[in-house]
């Protein structure tokens, strides 16, 4: 079984020539920074050049991430859901953590910054950037670890999806279509009943259902099954509803 929206070719060689000309100019400002860390000017090199080497190292360590995933990909499986047993595609956590982390790195070096701004008694730069560093922090979510990456569980009586801190529950009855292509489109009677819930900080995930209330809209990259599978089994649920109820059992599972 394998995922979709694999990054082409082209893209992944821009991403490489990235992280080398950004570790190539954040390395020796940083260093230089290291050298002159008495001065402002070498406090101001030194965090610089970090935010250039953590973007390099956030973007080198997405491109192992979804290596990984496209050698092994996320497999469906079994699992409950509440009071119920699920068809589970979970999302590969990698990419996701890896832009956790990223943040997370980020908030760190726009804290020294903070703290570089209070030793020159620059007060006002020291609190925006102490602000800075917090939201970072807190975007970053990494406490909620691999259960940030979500995926999406289909029961007998319900469709849930969960990413990035934002879960969407929808009962059969309020889902009546969906389109195979990456964004996936399910559509949701506009009058039908829906739940939303956020659980990670505001920023990472966009709007997963659209303001008319009549499009949630899932990131199938990385999903086990990708958009072929989800499509398949959310498409079969609406036009079958006999067929929700082997949702949660082992023939609901894929063929090998």
């Amino acid at each position: 079984m394998t995922t979709t929206g694999i990054r082409p070719t082209g893209s992944r060689v821009l991403t490489w020539v990235g992280v080398v000309v950004l570790l190539a100019i954040g390395l020796p400002l940083a260093g230089m920074g290291l050298l002159g860390v008495h001065t402002e000017l070498g406090r101001g090199l030194l965090c610089g050049g970090l935010v250039l080497v953590v973007s390099a190292a956030g973007a080198l360590a997405r491109e192992v991430a979804e290596a990984r995933v496209s050698h092994d990909p996320p497999q469906p499986r079994i699992e409950p859901y509440g009071d119920e047993d699920a068809l589970h595609l979970p999302r590969a956590s990698g990419p996701t953590l890896a832009s956790s982390w990223t943040l997370a790195g980020l908030a760190a070096v726009t804290a020294l910054g903070a703290i570089f701004a209070a030793l020159e008694h620059s007060w006002v730069w020291a609190c925006v950037l102490a602000a800075g560093a917090a939201w970072l922090g807190w975007s970053s979510a990494v406490h909620l670890g691999a259960r940030l990456a979500g995926g999406l569980w289909l029961t007998p009586t319900r469709l849930v999806h969960a990413d990035r801190g934002a879960t969407v529950e929808a009962p059969w009855e309020t889902v009546t279509g969906v389109v195979p292509q990456q964004p996936m489109p399910i559509v949701l009677r506009a009058n039908g009943q829906r739940f939303v819930v956020r659980t990670g900080p505001p920023g990472r995930a966009w709007r997963p259902v659209s303001r008319d209330g009549t499009t949630l809209t899932v990131d199938t990259r990385h999903l086990a099954g990708g958009t072929t599978l989800a499509s398949y089994v959310i498409a079969k649920a609406i036009t079958d509803p006999a067929a929700r109820r082997t949702l949660g059992t082992p023939d609901s599972l894929p063929p090998d």
